[in-house]
């Protein structure tokens, strides 16, 4: 069995990905033994066939889940792996394959788009013919970025998993302090409803509790965490850091936040240089005001270049950290000293 997970929306891949390792984990293997997992972009195909090919002594099943596949840049790779495919009729195998593609966009005339680094290069003609035959699999999804409407009824969805309630005004709020970052709101939700459920108060979430535990909190000790960065005041990043992570913050959390933070920072800095005017950046970024008028201040003190290097800097941090990284708050703290 094939199953093809692909689209920009990084959490809700990611989210898809735990659900179907989860039911595996309850339907066949308990103790996730048979579950492997590997980079695409970097694997070879001999390893990959190895592993496909050889049976488990503890389950009749594995699942074999392979990122970032059609990123591989050994020779003739995409063209050799949709022949390997085909030759052993994996679409009908007992194994359950996963094939994750997070960083391919389809873009109008342009056609597929892989991203490379901050750049966005068309697929050659073997990877899109290996695109194509995944995509048509029968448990091929796309994820795709939800529009606002989508994005209001997951976080409806989201408070009603604790038994709570949040009206209109507040979710846009909540979007809007967020800059509509799923992973970002995701952690906020979980946040803000502990905290509501722990005070035993009414089940409506208001728009007071949303600027206080988003706005206020967080968002003055991030930008008082970019503002060491762009002092290069890594002792005073490291103390901030440390501050949150005492107050109960996972490091998973805070890098989410820190990697929403330079990505604002980022379009703002772009639209600076654009000479646009606080409306204008309000109206086409779509971010709150409050966002805006503090990170225009801070993006001054970036470049662009630096905005883009930090930013990769960390979403290698966060892919690595997904796969295999143990210690995430001291590979994280490593990044800060060596900015």
């Amino acid at each position: 069995m094939i199953i093809f997970l692909y689209g920009e929306n990084d959490f809700r891949i990611s989210q898809k990905l735990n659900e179907i390792k989860n039911k595996f984990i309850k339907d066949v293997d308990q103790n996730g033994q048979n579950i492997f997992q590997f980079d695409g972009e970097k694997i070879k195909l001999e390893d990959l066939s190895a592993q496909i090919g050889t049976s488990s002594l503890f389950s009749s099943k594995k699942m074999v889940i392979i990122s970032n596949l059609i990123k591989n840049k050994q020779k003739d790779f995409s063209k050799r792996f949709l022949e390997y495919i085909k030759k052993n009729h994996l679409s009908e195998s007992s194994e359950i394959l996963v094939f994750v593609e997070k960083s391919i966009r389809s873009k109008g005339e342009k056609g597929l788009l892989k991203k490379v680094g901050n750049r966005e290069n068309p697929l050659t003609i073997a990877e899109k013919t290996l695109f194509n035959f995944l995509k048509e699999e029968k448990y091929s999804q796309e994820l795709k970025n939800y529009t606002n409407l989508e994005l209001a009824n997951f976080i409806k969805k989201e408070f009603d998993n604790y038994s709570l309630k949040i009206d209109n005004p507040s979710t846009q709020l909540l979007i809007n302090l967020t800059a509509g970052d799923l992973w970002t709101i995701f952690n906020e939700i979980k946040k803000i409803s502990n905290l509501k459920l722990s005070n035993k108060e009414n089940k409506i979430i208001t728009k007071s509790e949303i600027e206080q535990n988003v706005s206020a909190k967080f968002q003055e000790n991030i930008f008082a965490f970019t503002d060491a960065i762009s002092s290069k005041n890594s002792k005073t990043a490291l103390d901030i850091l440390e501050e949150q992570y005492l107050s109960g913050l996972e490091a998973e959390y805070i890098l989410s936040m820190m990697i929403r933070q330079f990505k604002i920072l980022l379009q703002i800095r772009e639209a600076l240089d654009l000479n646009y005017g606080t409306q204008k950046m309000v109206s086409n970024l779509k971010l709150h005001p409050f966002i805006i008028s503090k990170g225009i201040n801070q993006a001054k003190n970036f470049s662009k270049e630096f905005l883009i290097k930090i930013i990769n800097n960390l979403i290698d941090l966060e892919h690595q950290s997904r796969k295999s990284d143990p210690n995430l708050k001291a590979s994280l703290n490593l990044l800060i000293i060596n900015i």
